[in-house]
């Protein structure tokens, strides 16, 4: 008899429950759309500033390239008139506009602009007159293919010693 009457109370509260209607389940969807868009336009926001970082990190190994070959050139009085050319030339003061040529790395095009700047000469009357003693060089890289960032860059001084009293 037990058994009868526990068989029947289940049956009883099964015949109670009920399952969700159509307009529940349609609102359930809607909410967890909304929630997937709002974790998909996260995750391309998150591709982008990944692809932009790798970008800069890209234009910085290119400006820290072209600022240690001109760190490797020694500053003496036979390169500090000869032309500026990488990845043959010298320190040579360029006008404002720099020097501007192409870098290519990892399938991307780079715009690098390198300005040497004399700041300091040797004084008039003593060897070597009007001879640049101390110089500013500044790289910056640009990408040429839609502008992730604006520009990286690198500055320096170089200054070479200069026998005598100045």
């Amino acid at each position: 008899m037990d058994l009868i009457l526990s068989d029947s109370r289940r049956a009883k509260a099964a015949a109670g429950q009920q399952g969700f209607t159509i307009l529940e389940a349609a609102i359930s969807l809607v909410v967890l759309m909304v929630i997937g868009l709002g974790v998909a336009s996260l995750f391309t926001y998150a591709v982008s500033a990944n692809a932009k970082a790798d970008d800069r990190e890209l234009a910085m190994a290119i400006a820290q390239e072209r600022m240690e070959w001109l760190r490797t050139i020694p500053f003496t009085t036979q390169t500090r008139n000869v032309a500026y050319a990488y990845a043959e030339g010298g320190l040579q003061a360029t006008d404002a506009d720099g020097v501007t040529d192409t870098a290519f790395s990892a399938g991307r095009t780079y715009t690098v602009v390198t300005v040497i700047q004399d700041l300091s000469w040797v004084p008039d009357g003593d060897p070597d007159e009007d001879s640049a003693t101390l110089k500013r060089i500044q790289v910056s890289v640009t990408p040429q293919f839609g502008g992730a960032f604006d520009t990286v860059t690198i500055t320096t001084l170089r200054s070479t010693q200069v026998t005598g009293i100045y």
